[in-house]
């Protein structure tokens, strides 16, 4: 059995990797999800991943002795051209807060891993003017089973 990390990369991973226009989506950034980063090519469609960022005692009472509160980075780059910037990293950055907000993909987890909550986002800028792509940063969090 997967560790409980692990069990949370691939609920998120299934929850964003339904990211498409067919889906109902503005952007089609799942269709670059991986639990495996690399250096995003700039040609690709999107690039969208989850890393654990850092875990630490629960802040829930109830959670102390059970749970570890564990944060996640979800980092996400799709093309855009420089006339729809802005556009384009909010139509990314809605995705995939409403991917995870929804009440249809809390399915997605299994018992005991609760459902990431929203912490913050940062845009992520491009080195040169003109690179082709928009990314963004959303940290999450989530009280997962200690092992």
């Amino acid at each position: 059995m997967p560790s409980p990390r692990r069990q949370l990369l691939e609920a998120i991973g299934l929850t964003l990797g339904a990211i498409s226009k067919t889906n109902g989506y503005l952007t089609d950034a799942g269709a670059g999800w991986t639990l495996e980063p690399t250096p995003g090519d700039q040609d690709a469609t999107a690039v969208l991943t989850a890393l654990i960022e850092k875990q630490q005692r629960a802040t829930d009472p109830a959670k102390v002795n059970s749970h570890r509160l564990t944060t996640v980075s979800v980092i996400a780059k799709v093309p855009s051209d420089n006339e729809k910037y802005q556009e384009t990293l909010d139509c990314l950055v809605s995705d995939i807060e409403v991917a995870l907000e929804s009440r249809v993909t809390a399915r997605n987890y299994p018992p005991g891993i609760q459902v990431p909550v929203y912490v913050g986002m940062e845009p992520l800028m491009p080195e040169k003017a003109g690179a082709g792509w928009v990314g963004v940063l959303l940290t999450y969090q989530s009280n997962i089973p200690k092992i």
